[in-house]
């Protein structure tokens, strides 16, 4: 490992907390929450594309300067997310999208233990 790797890991190391408690309290996570399984009315999820697409935009939305948003995504890549829906499962502490992932794969597993 090169010294800018390790510079690189222990950056995102001391401003995780602070990145994830930025977005926590901007509503970044119930933001890509209501985009990927929605709520009411609104009948379009969006779809996971292996990126963190849906995420940059709802950055930028919450004012992020465009020179931190490879931060933020470094913080949620360390934390276990390589892409949208990984935020929703590995980032963030709730969401419908992990919720309701777990409970339609728990029934399965019910309904397959059943036979």
């Amino acid at each position: 490992m090169d010294d800018d790797n390790l510079y690189d890991e222990e950056l995102v190391t001391d401003i995780a907390p602070n990145v994830l408690a930025v977005l926590g309290r901007d509503g970044f996570f119930e933001r890509l929450d209501d985009r990927f399984c929605p709520t009411g009315r609104s009948p379009v999820r969006e779809r996971c594309r292996g990126s963190f697409e849906v995420s940059i935009g709802i950055i930028r939305d919450i004012g992020i300067d465009e020179e931190h948003i490879q931060d933020v995504i470094e913080v949620l890549n360390a934390n276990g997310a390589s892409c949208d829906c990984e935020v929703l499962y590995n980032v963030a502490e709730e969401s419908r999208f992990k919720s309701e992932y777990w409970k339609a794969r728990t029934g399965y597993r019910a309904k397959r233990s059943a036979f």
